[in-house]
């Protein structure tokens, strides 16, 4: 699947846990040439360990309970601090947060563990996964 196909296929539900990874996904690539996650592109091996977080929680019944943030898997501090890097990624500062809206946004949970509200959350869901085999660190 390109960028292009990812874009083009957000999903149709109100789901806000769906949503919000969709959303931070956009975080992963470059919206400005066509290409897959390979080479120039690829993700680290510590983003392919978050974003397997995500999956596994979008497959687990538990409850998100986060605010509704631009990327909310990126860490909103480092956004109100530096305006807008997440991992090694330069974003614009379009979306900046407030720092009353990160404080709000953290307070909602582990963001450690985000979109888990906790690290027991992620735990849990790590010790029966539906789809996902192997390990990763909790």
């Amino acid at each position: 699947m390109t960028n292009d196909d990812f874009e083009f296929s957000q999903p149709d539900t109100k789901d806000e846990a769906v949503l919000a990874v969709y959303d931070t996904a956009w975080l992963l690539y470059d919206d400005h040439d066509i290409h897959v996650l390979s080479g120039r592109y690829k993700i680290s091996p510590d983003v392919k360990r978050e974003v397997t977080r995500w999956i596994l929680f979008l497959d687990s019944s538990h409850e998100y309970v986060w605010p509704k943030i631009a990327w909310p898997g990126s860490d909103p501090q480092k956004r109100v601090r530096i305006g807008g890097v997440w991992r090694r990624r330069l974003l614009w500062q379009f979306q900046a947060l407030s720092q009353a809206e990160a404080d709000t946004f953290l307070a909602a949970g582990d963001y450690e563990a985000w979109p888990f509200a906790s690290r027991a959350d992620f735990k849990s869901a790590l010790r029966s996964p539906r789809r996902l085999s192997g390990k990763i660190a909790a």
